[in-house]
C-alpha cells in the first residue's frame, strides 16, 4: 500500500513524535510504501514576507538521520505551504495532530481513505479549543493510543474509534539488574506544561524530603539546558539530564528505582512505560491514558491528579517498602510486555485494508 503520514511537527521529542515514526518505520519494512510530510505554518497572503512560500510551492525532504532520537529510514519532506498539489496520491492517508487534520480533510480522495491518529485529547491544552475539537466530528477512520480517548470520543464526540495502545520498543528499553543504590533514586520528567504536573512533582517530593525518607531525585528533559532556575525553583539540586535519548535514556530508567508521573492527563504516557519496561516501579496520578497499564495497587500506586500529598504517600511507601516496591515493578514489567508492536502493526495494516475494501 502506498500510505502517507501528515506530521504538525518534527523536532520534538515526545511519545507521540516516537510512536508515529516508530509505525512509518515498522509499515516501511513490511514492504509498504511509505512517506512523510510536515505540514506548513499558515501562510498569510498579507505577509509580503509569505509570498515565496505561497507562490513558490515546493517540499524540502531532510535525510532521514535528521531525527537522532530514534532509528529512523523514511525522508522528511517539509511542506512549504499547505498545497493538495504536493501531497501524492496514496491509498491510505493518516492525519496525526488536530492541525494535520484541518488539512487532510480539505484534501480530494485521491489522495487516500482518511485516518486520523488521535494521541491526546488535544482540545484541553491548546489555546485553539474549538478548532482542535471540530477535528473530532471529521469523518475520519479514528485510532486512539488509549481506552480513555476511545471513551472521550464515544461519550463528548459521539465518535467511534479503534484503540492501539502504543508499545515500548523493547530492543531499546529493556530490564536489568539494578544496583542497591536505585532503591532511593527517583526518576521523572520536567516539561514547561502546566498539565505535566512537574510543580505538583516537585512539592511531594519536598514533603518525602521533610519526613526524612531517602530519596535521589533524577530528572531529565529537553525544554532547560541548563537546570539553575529549576534547583532555585525547587530549593534544593538534584541529578539532571538534558535531551537524552536511547541508551541513556535507558540507564537512567534503570538506574532508579521508581518513575514518577504527576501528569493532570496523558494520551498514554510513554515515559512511564518505557520505564516500567525496564523494571522500575511506577508512582503516577490517574492521567486517564495511563488507566491502560497502571492498575493501582497491582502494577502501579495511583493517586488522584493535583494532589502532591497523596503522590508524596505513595513515594513514600515504595521507599520504605522494599517488597512492595519489586512486586510492583515486576508486574508494571509484565503489563508492559503485553503490548506489541508486532500486533499493532498487523492491526493497524488489517484497518488498511478493510476500509479501502469497503470503498470498492
Amino acid at each position: 500500500m502506498k500510505i502517507t503520514f501528515i506530521l504538525s511537527q518534527y523536532k520534538r521529542i515526545s511519545g507521540g513524535n516516537r510512536a508515529l515514526f516508530e509505525y512509518v518505520n515498522r509499515l516501511k519494512k513490511m514492504g509498504h510504501s511509505v512517506r512523510l510530510f510536515v505540514v506548513a505554518k499558515p501562510a498569510r497572503w498579507y505577509r509580503i514576507d509569505h509570498w515565496p512560500r505561497i507562490f513558490n510551492k515546493k517540499v524540502m525532504v531532510l535525510a532521514p538521520e535528521t531525527i537522532d532520537w530514534v532509528d529512523n529510514k523514511v525522508p522528511i519532506e517539509l511542506l512549504s505551504v499547505n498545497h493538495e498539489s504536493l501531497i501524492p496520491d496514496s491509498d491510505i492517508l493518516l492525519a496525526t495532530a488536530w492541525q494535520t487534520a484541518n488539512f487532510s480533510a480539505s484534501l480530494p480522495e485521491s489522495k487516500g481513505k482518511k485516518f486520523y491518529f488521535v494521541q491526546h485529547h488535544e482540545s484541553l491544552w491548546t489555546r485553539e479549543k474549538g478548532k482542535a475539537q471540530a477535528t473530532y466530528h471529521m469523518p475520519f477512520k479514528k485510532m486512539v493510543i488509549s481506552t480513555w480517548l476511545k471513551d472521550i470520543l464515544k461519550e463528548q464526540y459521539q465518535q467511534e474509534a479503534e484503540v492501539l495502545v502504543t508499545p515500548v520498543n523493547q530492543d531499546s528499553f529493556y530490564k536489568e539488574d539494578k544496583d542497591k543504590s536505585a532503591v532511593s533514586r527517583v526518576c521523572m520528567l520536567h516539561h514547561d506544561y502546566d498539565w505535566k504536573g512537574y510543580k505538583d512533582a516537585i512539592e511531594a517530593v519536598k514533603k518525602v524530603r521533610s519526613e526524612n525518607c531517602k530519596i535521589e531525585l533524577v530528572v531529565f528533559g529537553e525544554k532547560l539546558e541548563d537546570p539553575t532556575s529549576l534547583y532555585e525553583e525547587a530549593g534544593f539540586e538534584f541529578e539532571y539530564h538534558f535531551r537524552p535519548t536511547g541508551e541513556t535514556l535507558r540507564k537512567i530508567y534503570s538506574s532508579c528505582g521508581t518513575f514518577l508521573c504527576s501528569s493532570w492527563y496523558e494520551g498514554l504516557g510513554m515515559p512511564a512505560m518505557e520505564a516500567m519496561m525496564c523494571g522500575t516501579a511506577l508512582v503516577t496520578t490517574d492521567t486517564g491514558g495511563s488507566r491502560d497499564y497502571a492498575l493501582n495497587e497491582e502494577t502501579a500506586l495511583v493517586s488522584p491528579i493535583k494532589n502532591p500529598e497523596a503522590l508524596a504517600k505513595n513515594l513514600i511507601r515504595v521507599l520504605t517498602n522494599e517488597p512492595l516496591r519489586l512486586q510492583l515493578a515486576e508486574k508494571g514489567y509484565q503489563k508492559i510486555q503485553q503490548f506489541s508492536w508486532d500486533l499493532n502493526c498487523e492491526q493497524l495494516v488489517k484497518s488498511f485494508e478493510k476500509s479501502l475494501d469497503d470503498r470498492k
